[in-house]
Parts: structure tokens; C-alpha cells; sequence
């Protein structure tokens, strides 16, 4: 005979359920917010250490030249793809080259705000110029002779 303190547990209860999925859900929200903080970290370390390969590149043209290059694309050949450098989520950096060959820029806006070296980049007779203090969302690098 069947008698109601003899019941067998068959399984969990919808709450027990409730809890777990609830708690799988704040572990994963939780570690895909810290991986893609670490995304946008990283794309943006990419986005300096290219700035300052072009900007070397440049400074390399200049020795060989005594003059900057007036093209990006007479950069080129100072990489070892042959290719500049484009920006991790495939757009192109802001190169700004002087019509005389005495000055450039090279600027990236980076995702996180307040990690970079420039606030705004303008153009200046075919040269960018930046202002810096708060607010420094882009990466820049100029000439250095």
C-alpha cells in the first residue's frame, strides 16, 4: 500500500531549477562583460602599436629620403606584408601627409575613453593637429625631425 511518507523524490522542483538557471545566467553575463572589456583592450593596444609602426615606418622613409613620403602607400614596402596597417575592426588609420613632404600625422580613435594621447584630431594644411588633456579618445603620432 502506498503511503505518502514513503514518497520518493524523482527529480528537482521547478524552484530548485529557477536557481541554478538564475545563477548560470549572472556567471555567464558577468564573464561575457570581462571578455569583452578584454577585446577592447586589446584591439586598442593593436591600434597604438600600429600608430607608432607607421609612425616609424615614416621616421625610416625620412632617412632614406630625407623627406617624407607625400603617398601612404609609399609606406608600403616598410612592412613586412607589404601593407600598412589597418585598424583591428578593418578600417583604415588616419595618415595625414604633408603636400611638401616636411610633416605628418598619424591618428586611431580608440573604443575606451580617456586612454589616449589626443581629444580631437583637426587638419592643418594637409597635417592633422590635436589637443590633449581630458577626454584624449584618439592615438596620435607626428613627425620627429
Amino acid at each position: 500500500m502506498f503511503h505518502p511518507a514513503h514518497k520518493k523524490s524523482l527529480g528537482f522542483t521547478l524552484i530548485e531549477l529557477m536557481v541554478v538557471v538564475s545563477i548560470i545566467g549572472v556567471l555567464m553575463a558577468a564573464g561575457i562583460l570581462a571578455f569583452s572589456n578584454a577585446q577592447q583592450n586589446a584591439r586598442d593596444a593593436k591600434r597604438r602599436a600600429d600608430v607608432d609602426a607607421i609612425g616609424k615606418a615614416l621616421e625610416q622613409y625620412y632617412s632614406d629620403s630625407s623627406q617624407y613620403p607625400t603617398t601612404a602607400t609609399d609606406i608600403d614596402s616598410y612592412f613586412p606584408a607589404g601593407d600598412t596597417p589597418v585598424d583591428p575592426q578593418g578600417a583604415a588609420y588616419d595618415i595625414k601627409l604633408s603636400s611638401g613632404g616636411d610633416a605628418y600625422c598619424v591618428c586611431a580613435e580608440l573604443e575606451k575613453v580617456d586612454r589616449g594621447n589626443a581629444t580631437a584630431v583637426g587638419n592643418v594644411s594637409g597635417v592633422c593637429s590635436y589637443g590633449t588633456g581630458s577626454g584624449a579618445d584618439f592615438f596620435c603620432t607626428s613627425q620627429r625631425q
